[in-house]
């Protein structure tokens, strides 16, 4: 009985010393939903961009590949007064709702 109480207590006291996990900051979880949802517009955008490249190419709309290419770069970005694209995307609304206090996502 009496080493069950020492086991016990070492066990107590262990668990009181070991550190906790440290738990990731809001800014650092708002980091990691802003790079998920920049990764979830990208795999939309760049097909997009190779086809409109290809088919810039192929109508020679511009003189050359890579004018095509700096011309079609940040397509689905923010321009002028054009919204970006793809926003809408399921990682980007829990992005933006953690953003805005109203999604406290576990993951």
């Amino acid at each position: 009985m009496k080493n069950l109480q020492v086991i016990l207590f070492i066990v107590m006291v262990s668990t009181l010393i070991s550190p906790a996990p440290a738990k990731e900051s809001r800014e650092e979880k708002q980091a990691g939903l802003d790079a998920a949802c920049e990764e979830a517009r990208q795999k939309k955008l760049v097909p997009l961009r190779k086809k409109y490249i290809a088919e810039c190419v192929s109508n020679r709309e511009l003189t050359s590949l890579e004018e095509c290419q700096r011309f079609y770069a940040d397509y689905g970005e923010r321009m002028g007064g054009r919204a970006p694209l793809y926003y809408d995307l399921p990682a980007c609304v829990t992005a933006f709702e953690f953003l805005q206090g109203t999604g406290d996502p576990d993951s």
